[in-house]
């Protein structure tokens, strides 16, 4: 180490200067590259994931208020199915999805089930409004019975059909 400021000391006063001026901008850029980037750096991270949660949770508030406004008008409209006959919604959803013609007869079983006897109705149709009954008012067969028509794609059946109590 003596070795090294005496080589120092017997430089000339210009190249003294140099050298400690060299040596204080490198320690300068040691620290900065060592401890103020990577400070402000994770800072800057951090403010834009702090903007993009802020979005998230606007979005997010915004989606909670349509949910409930949804829910509460799926309400009323369930409660508006739960207080129809079954025999009632049956027949309504058999005229929208164009199968009431092919409806032979509809018999109460009792309060919450109902037989559906179809002559000659499309298969593909009658799927479709099993799965619509299910879906939209929560009725569900029970016991079906389908026999083979003349014609293809029409079938006979019998529907015994249920609403469920939820």
């Amino acid at each position: 180490m003596n070795d090294y400021i005496l080589k120092f000391k017997r430089l000339h006063k210009r190249e003294q200067n140099l050298l400690l001026g060299s040596a204080a901008f490198l320690l300068l850029v040691i620290l900065y590259l060592t401890i103020w980037e990577p400070v402000f750096s994770s800072l800057e991270n951090e403010i834009t994931k702090n903007q993009s949660q802020k979005t998230i949770l606007a979005w997010m508030q915004d989606a909670e208020k349509q949910v409930q406004a949804i829910r509460s008008t799926n309400n009323i409209v369930s409660a508006d199915i739960a207080s129809q006959s079954i025999s009632s919604l049956v027949e309504k959803s058999a005229v929208s999805s164009g199968i009431r013609s092919a409806i032979n007869k509809i018999k109460s079983d009792k309060k919450q089930a109902i037989k559906v006897q179809f002559n000659a109705v499309e298969f593909d149709r009658l799927a479709q409004w099993l799965g619509k009954l299910q879906y939209d008012y929560a009725i569900t067969p029970k016991l079906i019975t389908i026999s083979h028509s003349d014609k293809p794609g029409l079938v006979s059946c019998q529907v015994t059909l249920e609403k469920s109590s939820s």
